[in-house]
């Protein structure tokens, strides 16, 4: 078999192509509005029930810059730092380019119809998630507002600054997103006060209470990594990640196992960052489970 090798330059050049892009999406944290599009997912499958008309003139007159990426969203934080708004990332649920190649050959259909029923079943429950965190956690989650469905009734165009700056206007109507208030990080702010021992009471008796909220509901976050999911609005710590809640019935052998292993991932970072806190741990969980 002949051997075909390329010129070096060639190779150099590719690899140069491959490295500025790769360099180019870490820098832009990925995001493009064709990410955010809904495409074939807006199609008013997920029914939400609203109390009452919610004016939300004051959050959506004003631009909002980008702020990070989740693993579900783009995060984009208001001018005035009091909310932020999560763009869904429809991206991870549609079709890859390779599948549709791929989809010609029979021998790996059997693969992609599994990759697809595990995007759509992803997210079917991502999006009950976020309904759930609407209708039954807006005070634990600090949530205002959700936009699942495609509407003709908001009619407000938003305008988001990328990561460089660059201008992009949104029709709400067209887009999914999340809207909720804006927290401080609660890895931070224990932090800030490992040397207070009252104040890292204080925030940790307020997660066990966000945390009882949650549970008396019947609801639970299969989402463990809670270091980076919470956060802190004045005295309150809340769940801003919203989205992998789902409905549990709890007994009380349900409940301290699903409660230890929740908190397994504070209790581990307290013993490395905060060593005397750590015990407080046990006990409010002991208090939590009992009540």
């Amino acid at each position: 078999m002949k051997i075909i090798f390329l010129p070096i330059k060639l190779v150099l050049f590719i690899a140069i192509i491959a490295i500025c892009a790769k360099g180019w999406i870490k820098c832009n944290s990925s995001f493009r509005v064709d990410k955010i599009k809904p495409k074939e997912f807006f199609n008013n499958i997920i029914k939400v029930k609203s109390n009452k008309k919610i004016d939300l003139s004051d959050i959506f007159d004003q631009k909002y810059r980008f702020l990070s990426k989740g693993r579900q969203s783009f995060v984009f934080v208001s001018q005035d730092k009091k909310h932020v708004i999560k763009f869904f990332r429809f991206h991870r649920y549609s079709e890859p380019i390779w599948s549709k190649c791929l989809s010609f050959f029979l021998l790996f259909k059997p693969y992609i119809d599994k990759n697809l029923y595990e995007k759509k079943d992803l997210y079917t429950k991502t999006m009950k998630s976020y309904k759930l965190a609407y209708e039954k956690l807006k005070k634990e989650t600090a949530t205002i507002y959700i936009h699942l469905n495609k509407t003709n009734n908001l009619n407000k165009k938003l305008k988001v600054l990328d990561k460089f700056g660059k201008a992009h206007i949104l029709d709400l109507d067209n887009y999914g997103f999340v809207v909720q208030k804006k927290a401080h990080s609660f890895q931070d702010t224990l932090l800030k006060v490992k040397n207070d021992k009252k104040a890292v009471d204080d925030l940790l008796t307020a997660f066990f209470d966000n945390l009882d909220s949650i549970y008396k509901k019947n609801i639970m976050n299969k989402d463990r990594h809670i270091m980076q999911n919470l956060g802190v609005i004045n005295d309150r710590v809340v769940e801003i990640d919203i989205g992998r809640f789902s409905k549990k019935k709890f007994n009380k052998n349900k409940l301290q196992k699903e409660a230890n292993h929740y908190t397994y991932y504070l209790k581990k970072w307290l013993s490395k960052n905060i060593s005397d806190a750590s015990y407080l741990v046990d006990d409010k969980l002991e208090k939590l489970i009992e009540n």
